[in-house]
């Protein structure tokens, strides 16, 4: 009987084991499309007043904060691209349905729009004492519709001196901020039996102040304030004419550098340090900077004590005065807290310390590889490229005999000043007579934009070939791996921006230097290809693959999204017929919410005003946030055979991207043009 027993067992055991219990549904999307942004939502409101919603308008935002630490009590709070407001509802652990990165749509029928002591929130209806009451936690479903999870949310950087009511309940940021000495030794929020609220007053290096305000129900109340100078990430509220800023848990204060008084620097980026300037000169906090070296003291054409430095696409310069000696490719870290960021006769400087010791360079003979741009481009992009390094083609120089002074330079494009330093060493050497490539920097001298060289070397007799050249069609295929862009773009290959159905666009920025997948900044890239990395790889394996493509990080820029193109322009295709293209499209996603929808299309002739649209397979091409590399091929059948003039190709983005958040990082490899 035991051995029966216990067979019997055995058996309901593996029969248990191997039952197969019901999966639950697959994740759904709501079929819902917002009416209204928040900030046309908001702009309904009279402040003191409150407005009851009757129509079916819906608005869509991702949560920014929520009640999972305490310091915010029984809401939500949302934002999309255009605001911020508050969801009031009655219920507790909110942040379990509603945790940060959930896109949310509100069903604004019924509910009430108001304002408490000017700060817009959504709640329900009015009680007896005509005050507004919260979303009924019965309710909450109904107006308050669950969208995707897990989408990103980055802070605006703004200055404490530019917050205005357009920020109210976005997330943003502020740098360079600390406590009070006085209040380093506190905690959060009062910890006593009352669990006060606390406020405490933060300021940064330039003095500037504002509340933060932290609720005695806070699980962080307990904790000590640091006291370093830092960042700090927060939502940003008012109570009348007050400003105040909430944080959701402590990981919002990253206070780890050096105060405005001094002690330890933090690492950051010149396109960080650049980033702080809002129109007035600052006191700079507790920072260390990197780059490597691109001007050329021992030549003397600039000022002395003055170095250029640059740090991946972004360039300073920096003022120490004294005798400099780092050369052109040296290396260096700086500490700059407490320097001064300011502008100079029009272009942003740091200017050390009196007595600032230089640092000897971390390394020497880098290579800092030129963006190759017309004039034109060179100056519609000032003063973001300012202190870059740059390179100008088939250029020819005016205005005199030698190079000490202001001279014109000009291409094809348009022609900008070039100044030469009447100490330089070369100041009295004659200008090249024939059209030049030029490599040098940019900078504003007043409202005048001047190109600067370092040495004569960086002059050198143009190769006769000209950027409007276009692919030559020899033997089929036709390949291009972009493994090479560190040097600059393929002949024939270009990127664009503000394209439309109707026009090729405006010449894009292309930056030869490595950029990561998830660098934040509008522009062309030289990025890793994702063929043998995945979403995980980190900026070092990206740097360290030699397998690259040639990419674009889409913003809220004019003609970024949409309008952005890679444009393949092939002299003629006489003599050839049923062309087709093979491409790989990368959507290198580092967590995005958007989706970009991409087509390929053509054009005929030197200038051509039409684009005509072209059957792709997959039939639907996008980006967005799912790492992907979909191989994409097209058959022009007879479109493109035979023609005796320029033919355009185009992949290119024509409608605006879908969806909340941050745009992709975008990349196209192992192209390849066939034909018979």
């Amino acid at each position: 009987m035991k051995t029966s027993t216990l067979l019997i067992c055995t058996a309901f055991a593996i029969i248990s084991c191997n039952k197969k219990f019901d999966e639950p549904p697959a994740y759904a999307a709501p079929n819902l499309t917002p009416t209204l942004t928040i900030a046309q939502l908001k702009a309904m409101h009279t402040t003191g007043s409150y407005e009851t919603i009757s129509t079916d308008d819906i608005i869509e935002g991702i949560v920014i904060a929520n009640d999972s630490s305490g310091n915010f009590y029984k809401q939500i709070i949302i934002e999309d691209s255009t605001a911020g407001i508050a969801i009031n509802i009655d219920d507790y652990n909110l942040y379990t349905s509603y945790p940060v990165g959930r896109n949310v749509f509100i069903k604004l029928n019924g509910l009430i729009l108001y304002d408490d002591n000017r700060l817009i929130a959504i709640g329900a209806d009015k009680d007896a004492n005509n005050n507004i009451n919260a979303i009924a936690a019965s309710l909450k479903n109904q107006y308050v519709i669950k969208g995707v999870n897990n989408v990103p949310v980055l802070p605006k950087i703004v200055d404490v001196s530019d917050l205005n009511d357009g920020y109210q309940n976005m997330l943003i940021q502020l740098t360079n901020m600390e406590f009070s000495e006085a209040d380093t030794s506190k905690t959060y929020a009062d910890t006593s039996a009352s669990q006060n609220t606390v406020n405490f007053i933060l300021k940064n290096c330039a003095n500037k102040t504002i509340t933060l305000r932290n609720s005695g129900f806070a699980n962080f109340a307990g904790a000590n304030v640091p006291n370093g100078n830092g960042s700090i990430t927060c939502i940003y509220s008012i109570y009348n004419t007050s400003k105040q800023i909430l944080i959701r848990d402590t990981s919002d204060v990253q206070f780890n550098g050096t105060r405005c008084n001094g002690g330890p620097a933090v690492q950051t980026s010149i396109a960080d340090i650049r980033s702080m300037y809002k129109g007035h000169d600052i006191k700079l906090g507790a920072y260390k900077i990197g780059g490597v070296v691109i001007s050329d003291a021992a030549n003397k054409n600039i000022a002395n004590g003055n170095i250029v430095l640059q740090d991946g696409n972004t360039g300073i310069s920096v003022y120490f005065g004294g005798t400099i000696t780092y050369n052109i490719g040296d290396s260096i870290v700086l500490d700059v807290t407490g320097d001064s960021l300011q502008n100079y006769n029009g272009s942003l400087e740091i200017k050390t310390s009196s007595g600032t010791i230089k640092p000897d360079p971390v390394a020497t003979g880098k290579t800092v590889i030129p963006q190759q741009l017309s004039i034109a481009q060179l100056s519609s992009n000032l003063p973001d490229i300012e202190y870059t390094l740059i390179k100008i083609v088939n250029a020819k120089a005016s205005g005199g005999t030698t190079y000490s002074g202001s001279r014109t330079l000009t291409d094809a494009s348009g022609n900008i000043t070039l100044y030469t330093s009447a100490s330089a060493s070369f100041a009295n050497d004659n200008l090249p007579a024939e059209e030049s490539d030029w490599i040098g920097f940019a900078k504003f001298f007043g409202n005048t934009k001047e190109f600067t060289i370092r040495n004569t070397t960086d002059v050198t007799t143009s190769s006769g070939t000209n950027d409007a050249d276009g692919i030559e069609l020899t033997a089929s295929p036709f390949t291009l791996n972009f493994d090479n862009i560190a040097a600059g773009l393929p002949q024939g290959v270009f990127v664009k921006a503000a394209s439309s159905s109707t026009s090729v666009g405006a010449d894009g920025v292309y930056s030869g230097n490595q950029s990561s997948w998830s660098n934040t900044s509008s522009g062309f890239k030289n990025y890793a290809s994702a063929t043998g990395l995945n979403a995980a790889s980190s900026s070092a394996d990206q740097n360290a693959s030699a397998n690259r493509a040639l990419g674009v990080k889409q913003t809220g820029s004019t003609g970024f999204d949409p309008g952005v193109a890679f444009v393949f322009e092939i002299n003629n295709t006489s003599g050839k017929t049923n062309i087709s293209l093979s491409f790989l499209l990368q959507s290198l996603a580092d967590g995005v919410g958007r989706t970009t929808i991409w087509q390929v299309d053509y054009a005929i002739g030197d200038n051509p005003n039409t684009f005509i649209p072209v059957t792709t397979s997959p039939s639907s091409i996008a980006t967005g946030s799912v790492f992907s590399s979909t191989p994409v091929t097209v058959n022009f059948g007879a479109a493109l055979d035979n023609k005796n003039s320029k033919v355009w190709i185009r992949i290119v983005t024509l409608s605006a991207t879908t969806g909340s958040g941050g745009r992709a990082s975008t990349g196209i490899d192992e192209v390849e043009l066939k034909w018979n």
